[in-house]
């Protein structure tokens, strides 16, 4: 299965995922999920989440094993209850004042970081390939440094934007500034949202395991600030192009003095042409991100490799939104089934050596750690 290189000493041999699932069978299981879950207000959606996922981890092959999703319905359970109690925190604190509004806000900020690592770890955990269990550091110190940077950015924003309209106010000067400071800020978030979601892909990635061995990541900061320029640049090329398009099509529809009737479908025009550009925008970032990531992932000398295309992307994501609104919902599974075919016909991973022996080891060191691991706090918050 696959190729080998023999040009290096160890031998390389590329070995692709596969999906096995079909439609029919993954109707039956979402028809019972939804009816369930609608009858039970809800509670069901634990055992529905481990239906599913039970079904695609399954269905999904390297070399000729399959994945196993292992979690159990009342630990996802336990994480919505939890999750259902701070919201509703929030929301009984809105109803009482703007400060509690803010404090509750502060709160739920400062858990959100402690969230993304246990849900990670319960998602990790429970992820089985071969008897290998993949995990997760519990490592909340790098956890709230990490997402300490966008909070950091904004309340200096704020901060600084609050001393300026202050001072415009006390000299009751009329002061372009804030207007000045607001585009900085676009700017600047602009260049941030590379940058951090760098920073929040590398912390998920190097310190999740299989077995003990540790994964690690290759993409740059450069990598990813590429990616979004280049996203950046091709959005608003297109959008220039849309409006000297629709410019043209309004000066040859508005005629002074002698109204044409087309010019009452400018605006379902504009709405389709937009429309295709917000699609491929979406579908752009999607499959860039999806190829940086797993084309820079690798554990232990097994490099991962990811080929999704934007173009076909956009197809699907089209074609699936279509055959679900038309069907009032009925086609989802089908869109599911076959979006998850595609990527993993796409995906592969180039194996150094022998993947039985690795998994073996793996499975053995494994075995003489036990499962030390504590279950307190080992929970899915929906992250």
């Amino acid at each position: 299965m696959g190729y080998e290189d023999t040009n290096t000493d160890n031998t390389i041999t590329n070995e692709p995922f596969e999906f096995t699932g079909k439609a029919s069978e993954y109707f039956s299981i979402w028809i019972v999920n939804v009816t369930l879950t609608i009858l039970t207000l809800g509670i069901y959606s634990a055992w529905a989440k481990v239906r599913t996922n039970q079904y695609f981890y399954s269905n999904t092959l390297l070399d000729g094993a399959s994945f196993r999703y292992t979690a159990r319905p009342i630990q996802i359970l336990k994480g919505r209850i939890i999750a259902f109690i701070v919201f509703m925190g929030y929301y009984a604190s809105s109803l009482v004042s703007v400060k509690g509004t803010a404090i509750s806000i502060v709160v739920i900020m400062l858990l959100v970081p402690a969230f993304v690592v246990m849900s990670m770890a319960f998602r990790m955990r429970n992820s089985v390939y071969r008897n290998v269990r993949f995990n997760f550091d519990k490592n909340y110190k790098r956890a709230y440094l990490v997402f300490s940077i966008p909070v950091l950015f904004i309340g200096a924003y704020l901060f600084l934007a609050a001393q300026i309209q202050t001072a415009n106010a006390a000299s009751q000067a009329e002061n372009p500034t804030l207007p000045i400071l607001f585009l900085v800020l676009m700017l600047a978030i602009f260049l941030m949202v590379p940058w951090w979601e760098y920073m929040i892909t590398q912390f998920k990635v190097v310190h999740g395991k299989f077995g003990n061995a540790n994964f690690s990541f290759s993409a740059t900061l450069k990598n990813y600030f590429a990616l979004y320029a280049k996203g950046y640049g091709l959005t608003i090329l297109i959008f220039a192009l849309l409006g000297i398009l629709m410019a043209v099509v309004f000066s040859m529809l508005s005629i002074k003095d002698d109204p044409n009737p087309l010019a009452g479908i400018l605006p379902v025009l504009i709405i389709i042409l937009i429309l295709p550009v917000y699609l491929w925008m979406f579908a752009y970032f999607q499959t860039k991100r999806t190829n940086l990531i797993f084309g820079n992932l690798e554990v232990q000398g097994h490099k991962v490799k990811a080929e999704l295309k934007t173009g076909y992307m956009m197809y699907l994501y089209l074609t699936n939104t279509l055959a679900i609104m038309f069907t009032i919902g009925l086609l989802m599974p089908w869109a599911k089934i076959r979006t998850a075919k595609y990527k993993a016909s796409v995906m592969s991973i180039d194996i150094a050596g022998d993947l039985n022996q690795f998994v073996n080891s793996q499975a053995e060191q494994q075995s003489a750690l036990g499962e030390e691991i504590g279950e307190m706090f080992d929970m899915d918050l929906g992250f």
